[in-house]
């Protein structure tokens, strides 16, 4: 649905719930936007319509947009599926056309997410802590402000670290241990694998079936270049990689994602991360790749960030999670 021509102010401004027949305005948008801002990765049109068809969104309910005739100003969306289990989060995510900023477009629709995302939170277990949660590259303060004057805090950073793939280590596997293809590992197996080795994470909730079938379906996924590590033919490890090829025409690498690595705890410590992350830096080079990527929590409890520092992945950039806590009305 289209608002009328002419100018756009706040105060007047329609937030229109958005569905599938924007996706194309959505993109241009977001596009605009990683431009203006130097974002250094390309969103392609799968992602857009793959978020529209996140488990537990319903865009015509968790989106809102402003136009200007057939132009997409700005926009919000909110996403939340429950965890039942140690917090809920609600995430919330805007954009707003660079050539539109300092009206306020961003500060109305960040007052409705937070609504909406309240409004789905308080349909979940009041025991549970409720969390509000935005993310946002370090350097773009006109984001961080707005978080900051709507009550999100900044809580977490987390670090995108690279490395060329030259003087790559040599896989050491763990007696006992066996590297295996990713689809040579049962899908739930590896799903709860997933959900044991983040358990102690900050911030982090377990997958569903459709939630996990969502996260390894996705377009960027190359499941041919990822691994598991078994033991008895127990799933103990995992490495879900990814490629981005758009990414190609603003960074000028060809990375080679290492995008969900994880051991359950029982299996930390023994060497298991290190011989996944050598195994796929290993595959990525075969693929015709230049680099690896890998994102950290740079407080993870585990001490990831020095392990990958030691396999030769240097900062890159770095990203901002901001939090905002909800509470049940009778609290």
């Amino acid at each position: 649905m289209r608002g009328g021509g002419g100018s756009v102010t706040a105060v007047d401004a329609e937030l229109t719930p958005l569905g599938h027949d924007d996706i194309d305005a959505v993109h241009d948008l977001v596009r605009r936007w990683e431009i203006h801002w130097n974002v250094p990765l390309v969103t392609p049109r799968s992602e857009i319509v793959e978020d529209f068809e996140s488990p537990g969104f319903v865009p015509e309910l968790d989106s809102r947009g402003v136009w200007s005739g057939d132009r997409l100003l700005a926009m919000g969306s909110v996403s939340h599926i429950e965890s039942g289990i140690r917090l809920e989060r609600a995430i919330v995510t805007g954009r707003v056309d660079p050539l539109t900023r300092g009206i306020g477009l961003g500060r109305r629709l960040l007052a409705w997410q937070i609504e909406r995302a309240a409004e789905r939170l308080r349909q979940c277990d009041p025991v549970i802590p409720w969390y509000i949660r935005a993310y946002e590259w370090e350097w773009i303060e006109d984001t961080h402000r707005l978080h900051r004057r709507l009550g999100l805090e900044a809580v977490r950073w987390f670090e995108d670290l690279v490395r060329p793939l030259d003087d790559l280590p040599s896989p050491v596997v763990p007696s006992g241990i066996d590297i295996v293809p990713w689809d040579d590992a049962p899908a739930e197996a590896l799903r709860q694998v997933s959900n044991d080795s983040f358990s102690d994470h900050w911030g982090s909730t377990p997958r569903s079936t459709e939630a996990w079938t969502h996260v390894v379906d996705a377009s960027s996924v190359r499941r041919d270049l990822s691994l598991a590590a078994t033991s008895g033919g127990e799933v103990v490890a995992l490495c879900l990689n990814s490629h981005f090829v758009d990414d190609v025409a603003v960074t000028g690498r060809v990375d080679g994602w290492i995008d969900l690595l994880g051991v359950v705890p029982r299996w930390r410590r023994k060497g298991l991360a290190s011989a996944l992350i050598a195994a796929s830096l290993e595959a990525f080079k075969a693929a015709g790749f230049t680099h690896a990527m890998i994102a950290v929590d740079q407080d993870n409890p585990t001490g990831a960030s020095g392990l990958y520092r030691n396999l030769g992945f240097e900062l890159l950039n770095r990203s901002v999670t901001s939090e905002l806590r909800i509470k049940p009305f009778n609290r």
